[in-house]
């Protein structure tokens, strides 16, 4: 049997040479909230550094939901310091030398979904769902999250999540090229296990880890002209300071239907 260690909200357990956290929210369905998401960008680079592991694999807190997204219900005072966290959890993920796997329950929602587009392998249960919904709370994503998307899938079907909102389910998200495979409920956790082990154990972790790095500076890494990433950094916080802004998370916490104004 493996290791297990509990940090607030998120749980690390070690079996062999693969690690896996568990986002341990289920009352929340695994909303993360400042807290949650400090923790998560702590437990990842626990794991590099430690050196013990080879691959981690990211979950969900039992089989009913990967996450669904921030946590917005602990109102608007808190997300100074959830928008920090967010930060350090994705910067851990993007910065991790190690492959990562996403193992996929129900709905993988906002930042639940930009966490799977992070890792390198999406295994997906025929329940699973994707959704980018801030359009539909009055915000809108930074351009970092809107890039990983659209260079994940393309620009039509990035098009499709980010300007709707709906719920993307498994059969659309494998045409999309949003997951790399579906399988039955049940056999979800083997067939993701069996993916990491199959990585631990039979690959090079120094030719994976290089392979990894060669990849993200020929493909994932962008650099902006400084003038360009102020204007769409300014354009996200007006978006996100807005009187829209500030209905859709009210209705969402009132859980009613939001009226915007468009201001």
């Amino acid at each position: 049997m493996g290791k297990s260690a509990m940090e607030n909200s998120i749980i690390r357990k070690d079996e062999g040479l693969v690690s896996t956290i568990f986002l341990n929210r289920p009352e929340k369905r695994n909303a993360l909230n400042a807290d949650a998401l400090f923790g998560f960008g702590d437990a990842v680079r626990k794991i590099e550094k430690d050196g013990r592991s080879r691959v981690i694999v990211i979950r969900g807190a039992g089989d009913k939901v990967f996450s669904s997204g921030v946590d917005f219900s602990e109102g608007q005072a808190a997300f100074p310091r959830v928008i920090k966290g967010l930060e350090h959890c994705l910067d851990s993920l993007i910065n991790c030398s190690l492959p990562i796997i996403s193992m996929i329950y129900g709905p993988a929602i906002g930042a639940g979904l930009d966490i799977a587009v992070i890792s390198d392998f999406r295994i997906a249960a025929e329940d699973a769902k994707f959704s980018a919904p801030l359009v539909r709370l009055g915000r809108t994503y930074y351009y970092t999250a809107i890039e990983r998307l659209t260079r994940l899938i393309g620009l039509a079907a990035a098009k499709e999540i980010l300007l709707t909102g709906r719920l993307i389910n498994s059969e659309r998200a494998i045409k999309l090229g949003l997951v790399n495979q579906v399988v039955g409920h049940d056999e979800l956790e083997s067939v993701a296990l069996s993916l990491a082990n199959e990585i631990a154990e039979e690959t090079a972790p120094l030719a994976v880890k290089v392979t990894k790095l060669t990849i993200k500076k020929l493909f994932e890494e962008t650099v902006l002209d400084p003038s360009l990433e102020k204007e769409l950094g300014r354009f996200v916080d007006e978006i996100n300071r807005s009187e829209d802004a500030k209905e859709g998370v009210k209705a969402k916490m009132e859980k009613r239907k939001p009226v915007f104004k468009g201001i």
